[in-house]
């Protein structure tokens, strides 16, 4: 009992680091690897790291938030170099989705079009994928995107910019290419 109202003292009003913080971190974890128990042992390393850290307890919300996510986002580049798998949606998932509102040749038209993209992200740098993924996917802001980065913020948007750039370019390449057959 002591443990709990020092641990609650540490943090603050609002609960422990954990109990603000965890559902946050895991839904980004669920997001970026294959499986729950995955991201619920990346939850555990994420925090047994911050528990580690003496001087986060003496940052702001944000600034914790913001750790802990870079954190988050080592231990799952660190989980992935490891066994040495990508993280993107596969194809397939993408292609079995069903929009019943289009359609035949607007549902096949559209597929066609998610591939390409795929193909296209899929030939990004891995920074300029985690950049598509965090600002995308996650929907992550810029600011929060510099933090995982430890980055400038000014810097991470111009990194988006030249990668949606780079990316309507392969597009466009794969689009031609594709009628030329």
């Amino acid at each position: 009992m002591r443990l709990v109202n020092t641990e609650n003292a540490q943090y603050g009003e609002h609960g422990t680091l954990y109990d603000r913080f965890a559902v946050t971190i895991f839904q980004y974890l669920c997001q970026q690897v294959s499986n729950v128990q995955d991201a619920e042992d990346l939850l555990l390393e994420v925090f047994l790291a911050a528990l580690q850290d003496e001087s986060l307890s003496d940052r702001p919300a944000g600034q914790q938030l913001a750790w802990l996510r870079r954190v988050a986002r080592n231990k799952v580049i660190d989980r992935y170099r490891h066994i040495a798998l990508l993280n993107l949606l596969p194809i397939e998932q993408a292609l079995e989705m069903e929009d019943t509102a289009l359609t035949p040749e607007q549902y096949t038209e559209r597929q066609e079009n998610y591939e390409r993209l795929y193909q296209s992200i899929a030939q990004l740098s891995a920074l300029q994928r985690e950049l598509i993924r965090l600002r995308y996917r996650n929907g992550l802001r810029y600011f929060e995107i510099a933090a995982i980065l430890e980055k400038p913020e000014g810097a991470v948007r111009q990194l988006v910019v030249r990668t949606l750039r780079q990316l309507r370019i392969i597009y466009d390449q794969q689009e031609r290419g594709n009628s030329n057959e």
